[in-house]
């Protein structure tokens, strides 16, 4: 009688086989089973990403990403997960919390805001700077928010950053006693700008209360208000309070130049008062 030998193999993710094999010798199937087993493990769907190839970064940027498309107010570590397919708790071995995240995200955003030679006159520095701060932002106008209003965007505190403006206004004569205070001003400032001109519209209707505004705007009472008349048409839909398009829409380029230019003369004008 033919003998017979069956042997059952399970796999994770892999569907069972059961392998019948009549006549044949113990070392004939051996060699049948192991090019089986072979062949099953080239066949094998790829699945999930291994968690170990997750990185602090990867989940920085996937976040990034999400809150690039949606609201941040919607935004969760469960959407970060999703996105990259894997499990939510594989997003806390590297992140504590979603406020981390977030700090985290804004310093990624502004990674590239330093210029590259800090051995250039302050003010060609702190200019470039600016500029530099801005593009980042508008590249990423859904995280204005979290740095103009919410300190939990001091989580992703970056040294760099810091030492860069305290070293440009070194350079540029202020006091040790006075240097907080000049710093303070070029961030303020600065952030104050950026996310005043990428405020977001109503979440609901925008079309509907940009139209609304557009009409409130045109019916102003300019018969009493002889300065408003005159540069109204000018300012409509290109200055503050008067438009009903964000700067993602309509940017306010030359008016941030001359923001620039008024922050530096300031200063100047600061260091000379003092001497």
């Amino acid at each position: 009688m033919p003998a017979l030998y069956t042997r059952q193999y399970r796999r994770r993710n892999r569907p069972r086989e059961l392998v019948l094999c009549f006549g044949l010798s113990k070392s004939r199937l051996q060699r049948k089973v192991s090019g089986m087993a072979s062949r099953a493990r080239k066949k094998r769907p790829s699945g999930r990403p291994k968690e170990r190839a997750l990185t602090e970064e990867r989940i920085v940027a996937a976040a990034l990403q999400l809150i690039d498309s949606s609201e941040l107010a919607s935004f969760s570590l469960r959407d970060v997960a999703r996105s990259l397919n894997v499990y939510p708790t594989a997003i806390y071995w590297y992140v504590k919390s979603r406020d981390e995240l977030l700090g985290k995200v804004v310093a990624y955003a502004t990674r590239d805001v330093i210029p590259p030679s800090s051995n250039t006159d302050w003010k060609v520095w702190l200019r470039d700077m600016c500029h530099r701060y801005r593009r980042a932002i508008q590249k990423h106008p859904n995280i204005a928010p979290l740095i103009g209003s919410q300190m939990r965007s001091n989580a992703g505190i970056r040294a760099d950053f810091i030492d860069g403006v305290l070293t440009a206004l070194a350079a540029a004569g202020f006091p040790d006693e006075r240097i907080v205070d000049a710093y303070n001003v070029i961030i303020g400032a600065l952030v104050g700008f950026i996310c005043q001109e990428l405020a977001a519209l109503p979440a609901e209707n925008q079309a509907k209360w940009a139209e609304a505004h557009r009409k409130r705007v045109s019916m102003l009472d300019v018969i009493q208000h002889q300065a408003l008349a005159r540069h109204l048409p000018r300012m409509a839909n290109k200055a503050f309070i008067v438009r009903w398009s964000n700067g993602t829409e309509v940017p306010l380029d030359t008016s941030f130049d001359l923001f620039i230019d008024v922050i530096i003369l300031g200063l100047e004008q600061s260091l000379k008062a003092r001497r």
